[in-house]
C-alpha cells in the first residue's frame, strides 16, 4: 500500500516547542519525511501498518508554505478522525503543491512517545535545496 519513508530527520529542542530538521533527495520525498517525523515525535510509528488511507492536497506560494499547509492538514485530520498517520506516499510534489497519500491507524492503539503537537509554526521555518537534494527545518507548538 505504502512505501516506507527512509526517515532522515533530527529533533530540535526549542523553548516550549519541538521541531525537526530533515533531508531528502527530492522535494516530494522531503514532504513525506517531514510528515513521518511530525507523527513519529508523538507516537512510535515503528511496526504500525496502515488500515486506512486518505489523500491530502496542499498548495501555497512556495515550498515552505506548502509544507506548513500539508502538515497542518494532516494534524487536523488526525485529530478529527482519531487516527495516527504512519505511512506516507507523495504522488506529486513541487514547490507550490503536493499530493500525498497518508495511511493511518486508530489512535487508540498507538504508543505515545511525546506530547501532542498542537500546530505547525512559521518560526524559523526553512525549506531549501542543497547539493544533495532538499533540507527543511520546522518547529511545532506542543
Amino acid at each position: 500500500m505504502h512505501e516506507r519513508v527512509k526517515a532522515r530527520y533530527r529533533v530540535l529542542s526549542h523553548t516550549a516547542d519541538t521541531g525537526i530538521e530533515a533531508d531528502a533527495a527530492s522535494l516530494g520525498e522531503l514532504y513525506a519525511v517531514c510528515a513521518h517525523a511530525m507523527f513519529d515525535l508523538m507516537v512510535d510509528l515503528a511496526g504500525l501498518e496502515p488500515t486506512r488511507e486518505v489523500v491530502v492536497h496542499a498548495a501555497a506560494g512556495d515550498a515552505a508554505e506548502t509544507l506548513v499547509d500539508l502538515l497542518s492538514q494532516l494534524l487536523a485530520l488526525a485529530e478529527i478522525d482519531g487516527v495516527v498517520f504512519c505511512a506516507f506516499d507523495v504522488r506529486r510534489g513541487t514547490a507550490t503543491e503536493v499530493e500525498l497519500a497518508a495511511g493511518s491507524v486508530p489512535a487508540t492503539g498507538a504508543e505515545l512517545r511525546g506530547p501532542p503537537i498542537k500546530a505547525v509554526t512559521y518560526h524559523d521555518l526553512e525549506v531549501a535545496p542543497t547539493a544533495e537534494g532538499w533540507h527543511a527545518r520546522v518547529l511545532f507548538d506542543v
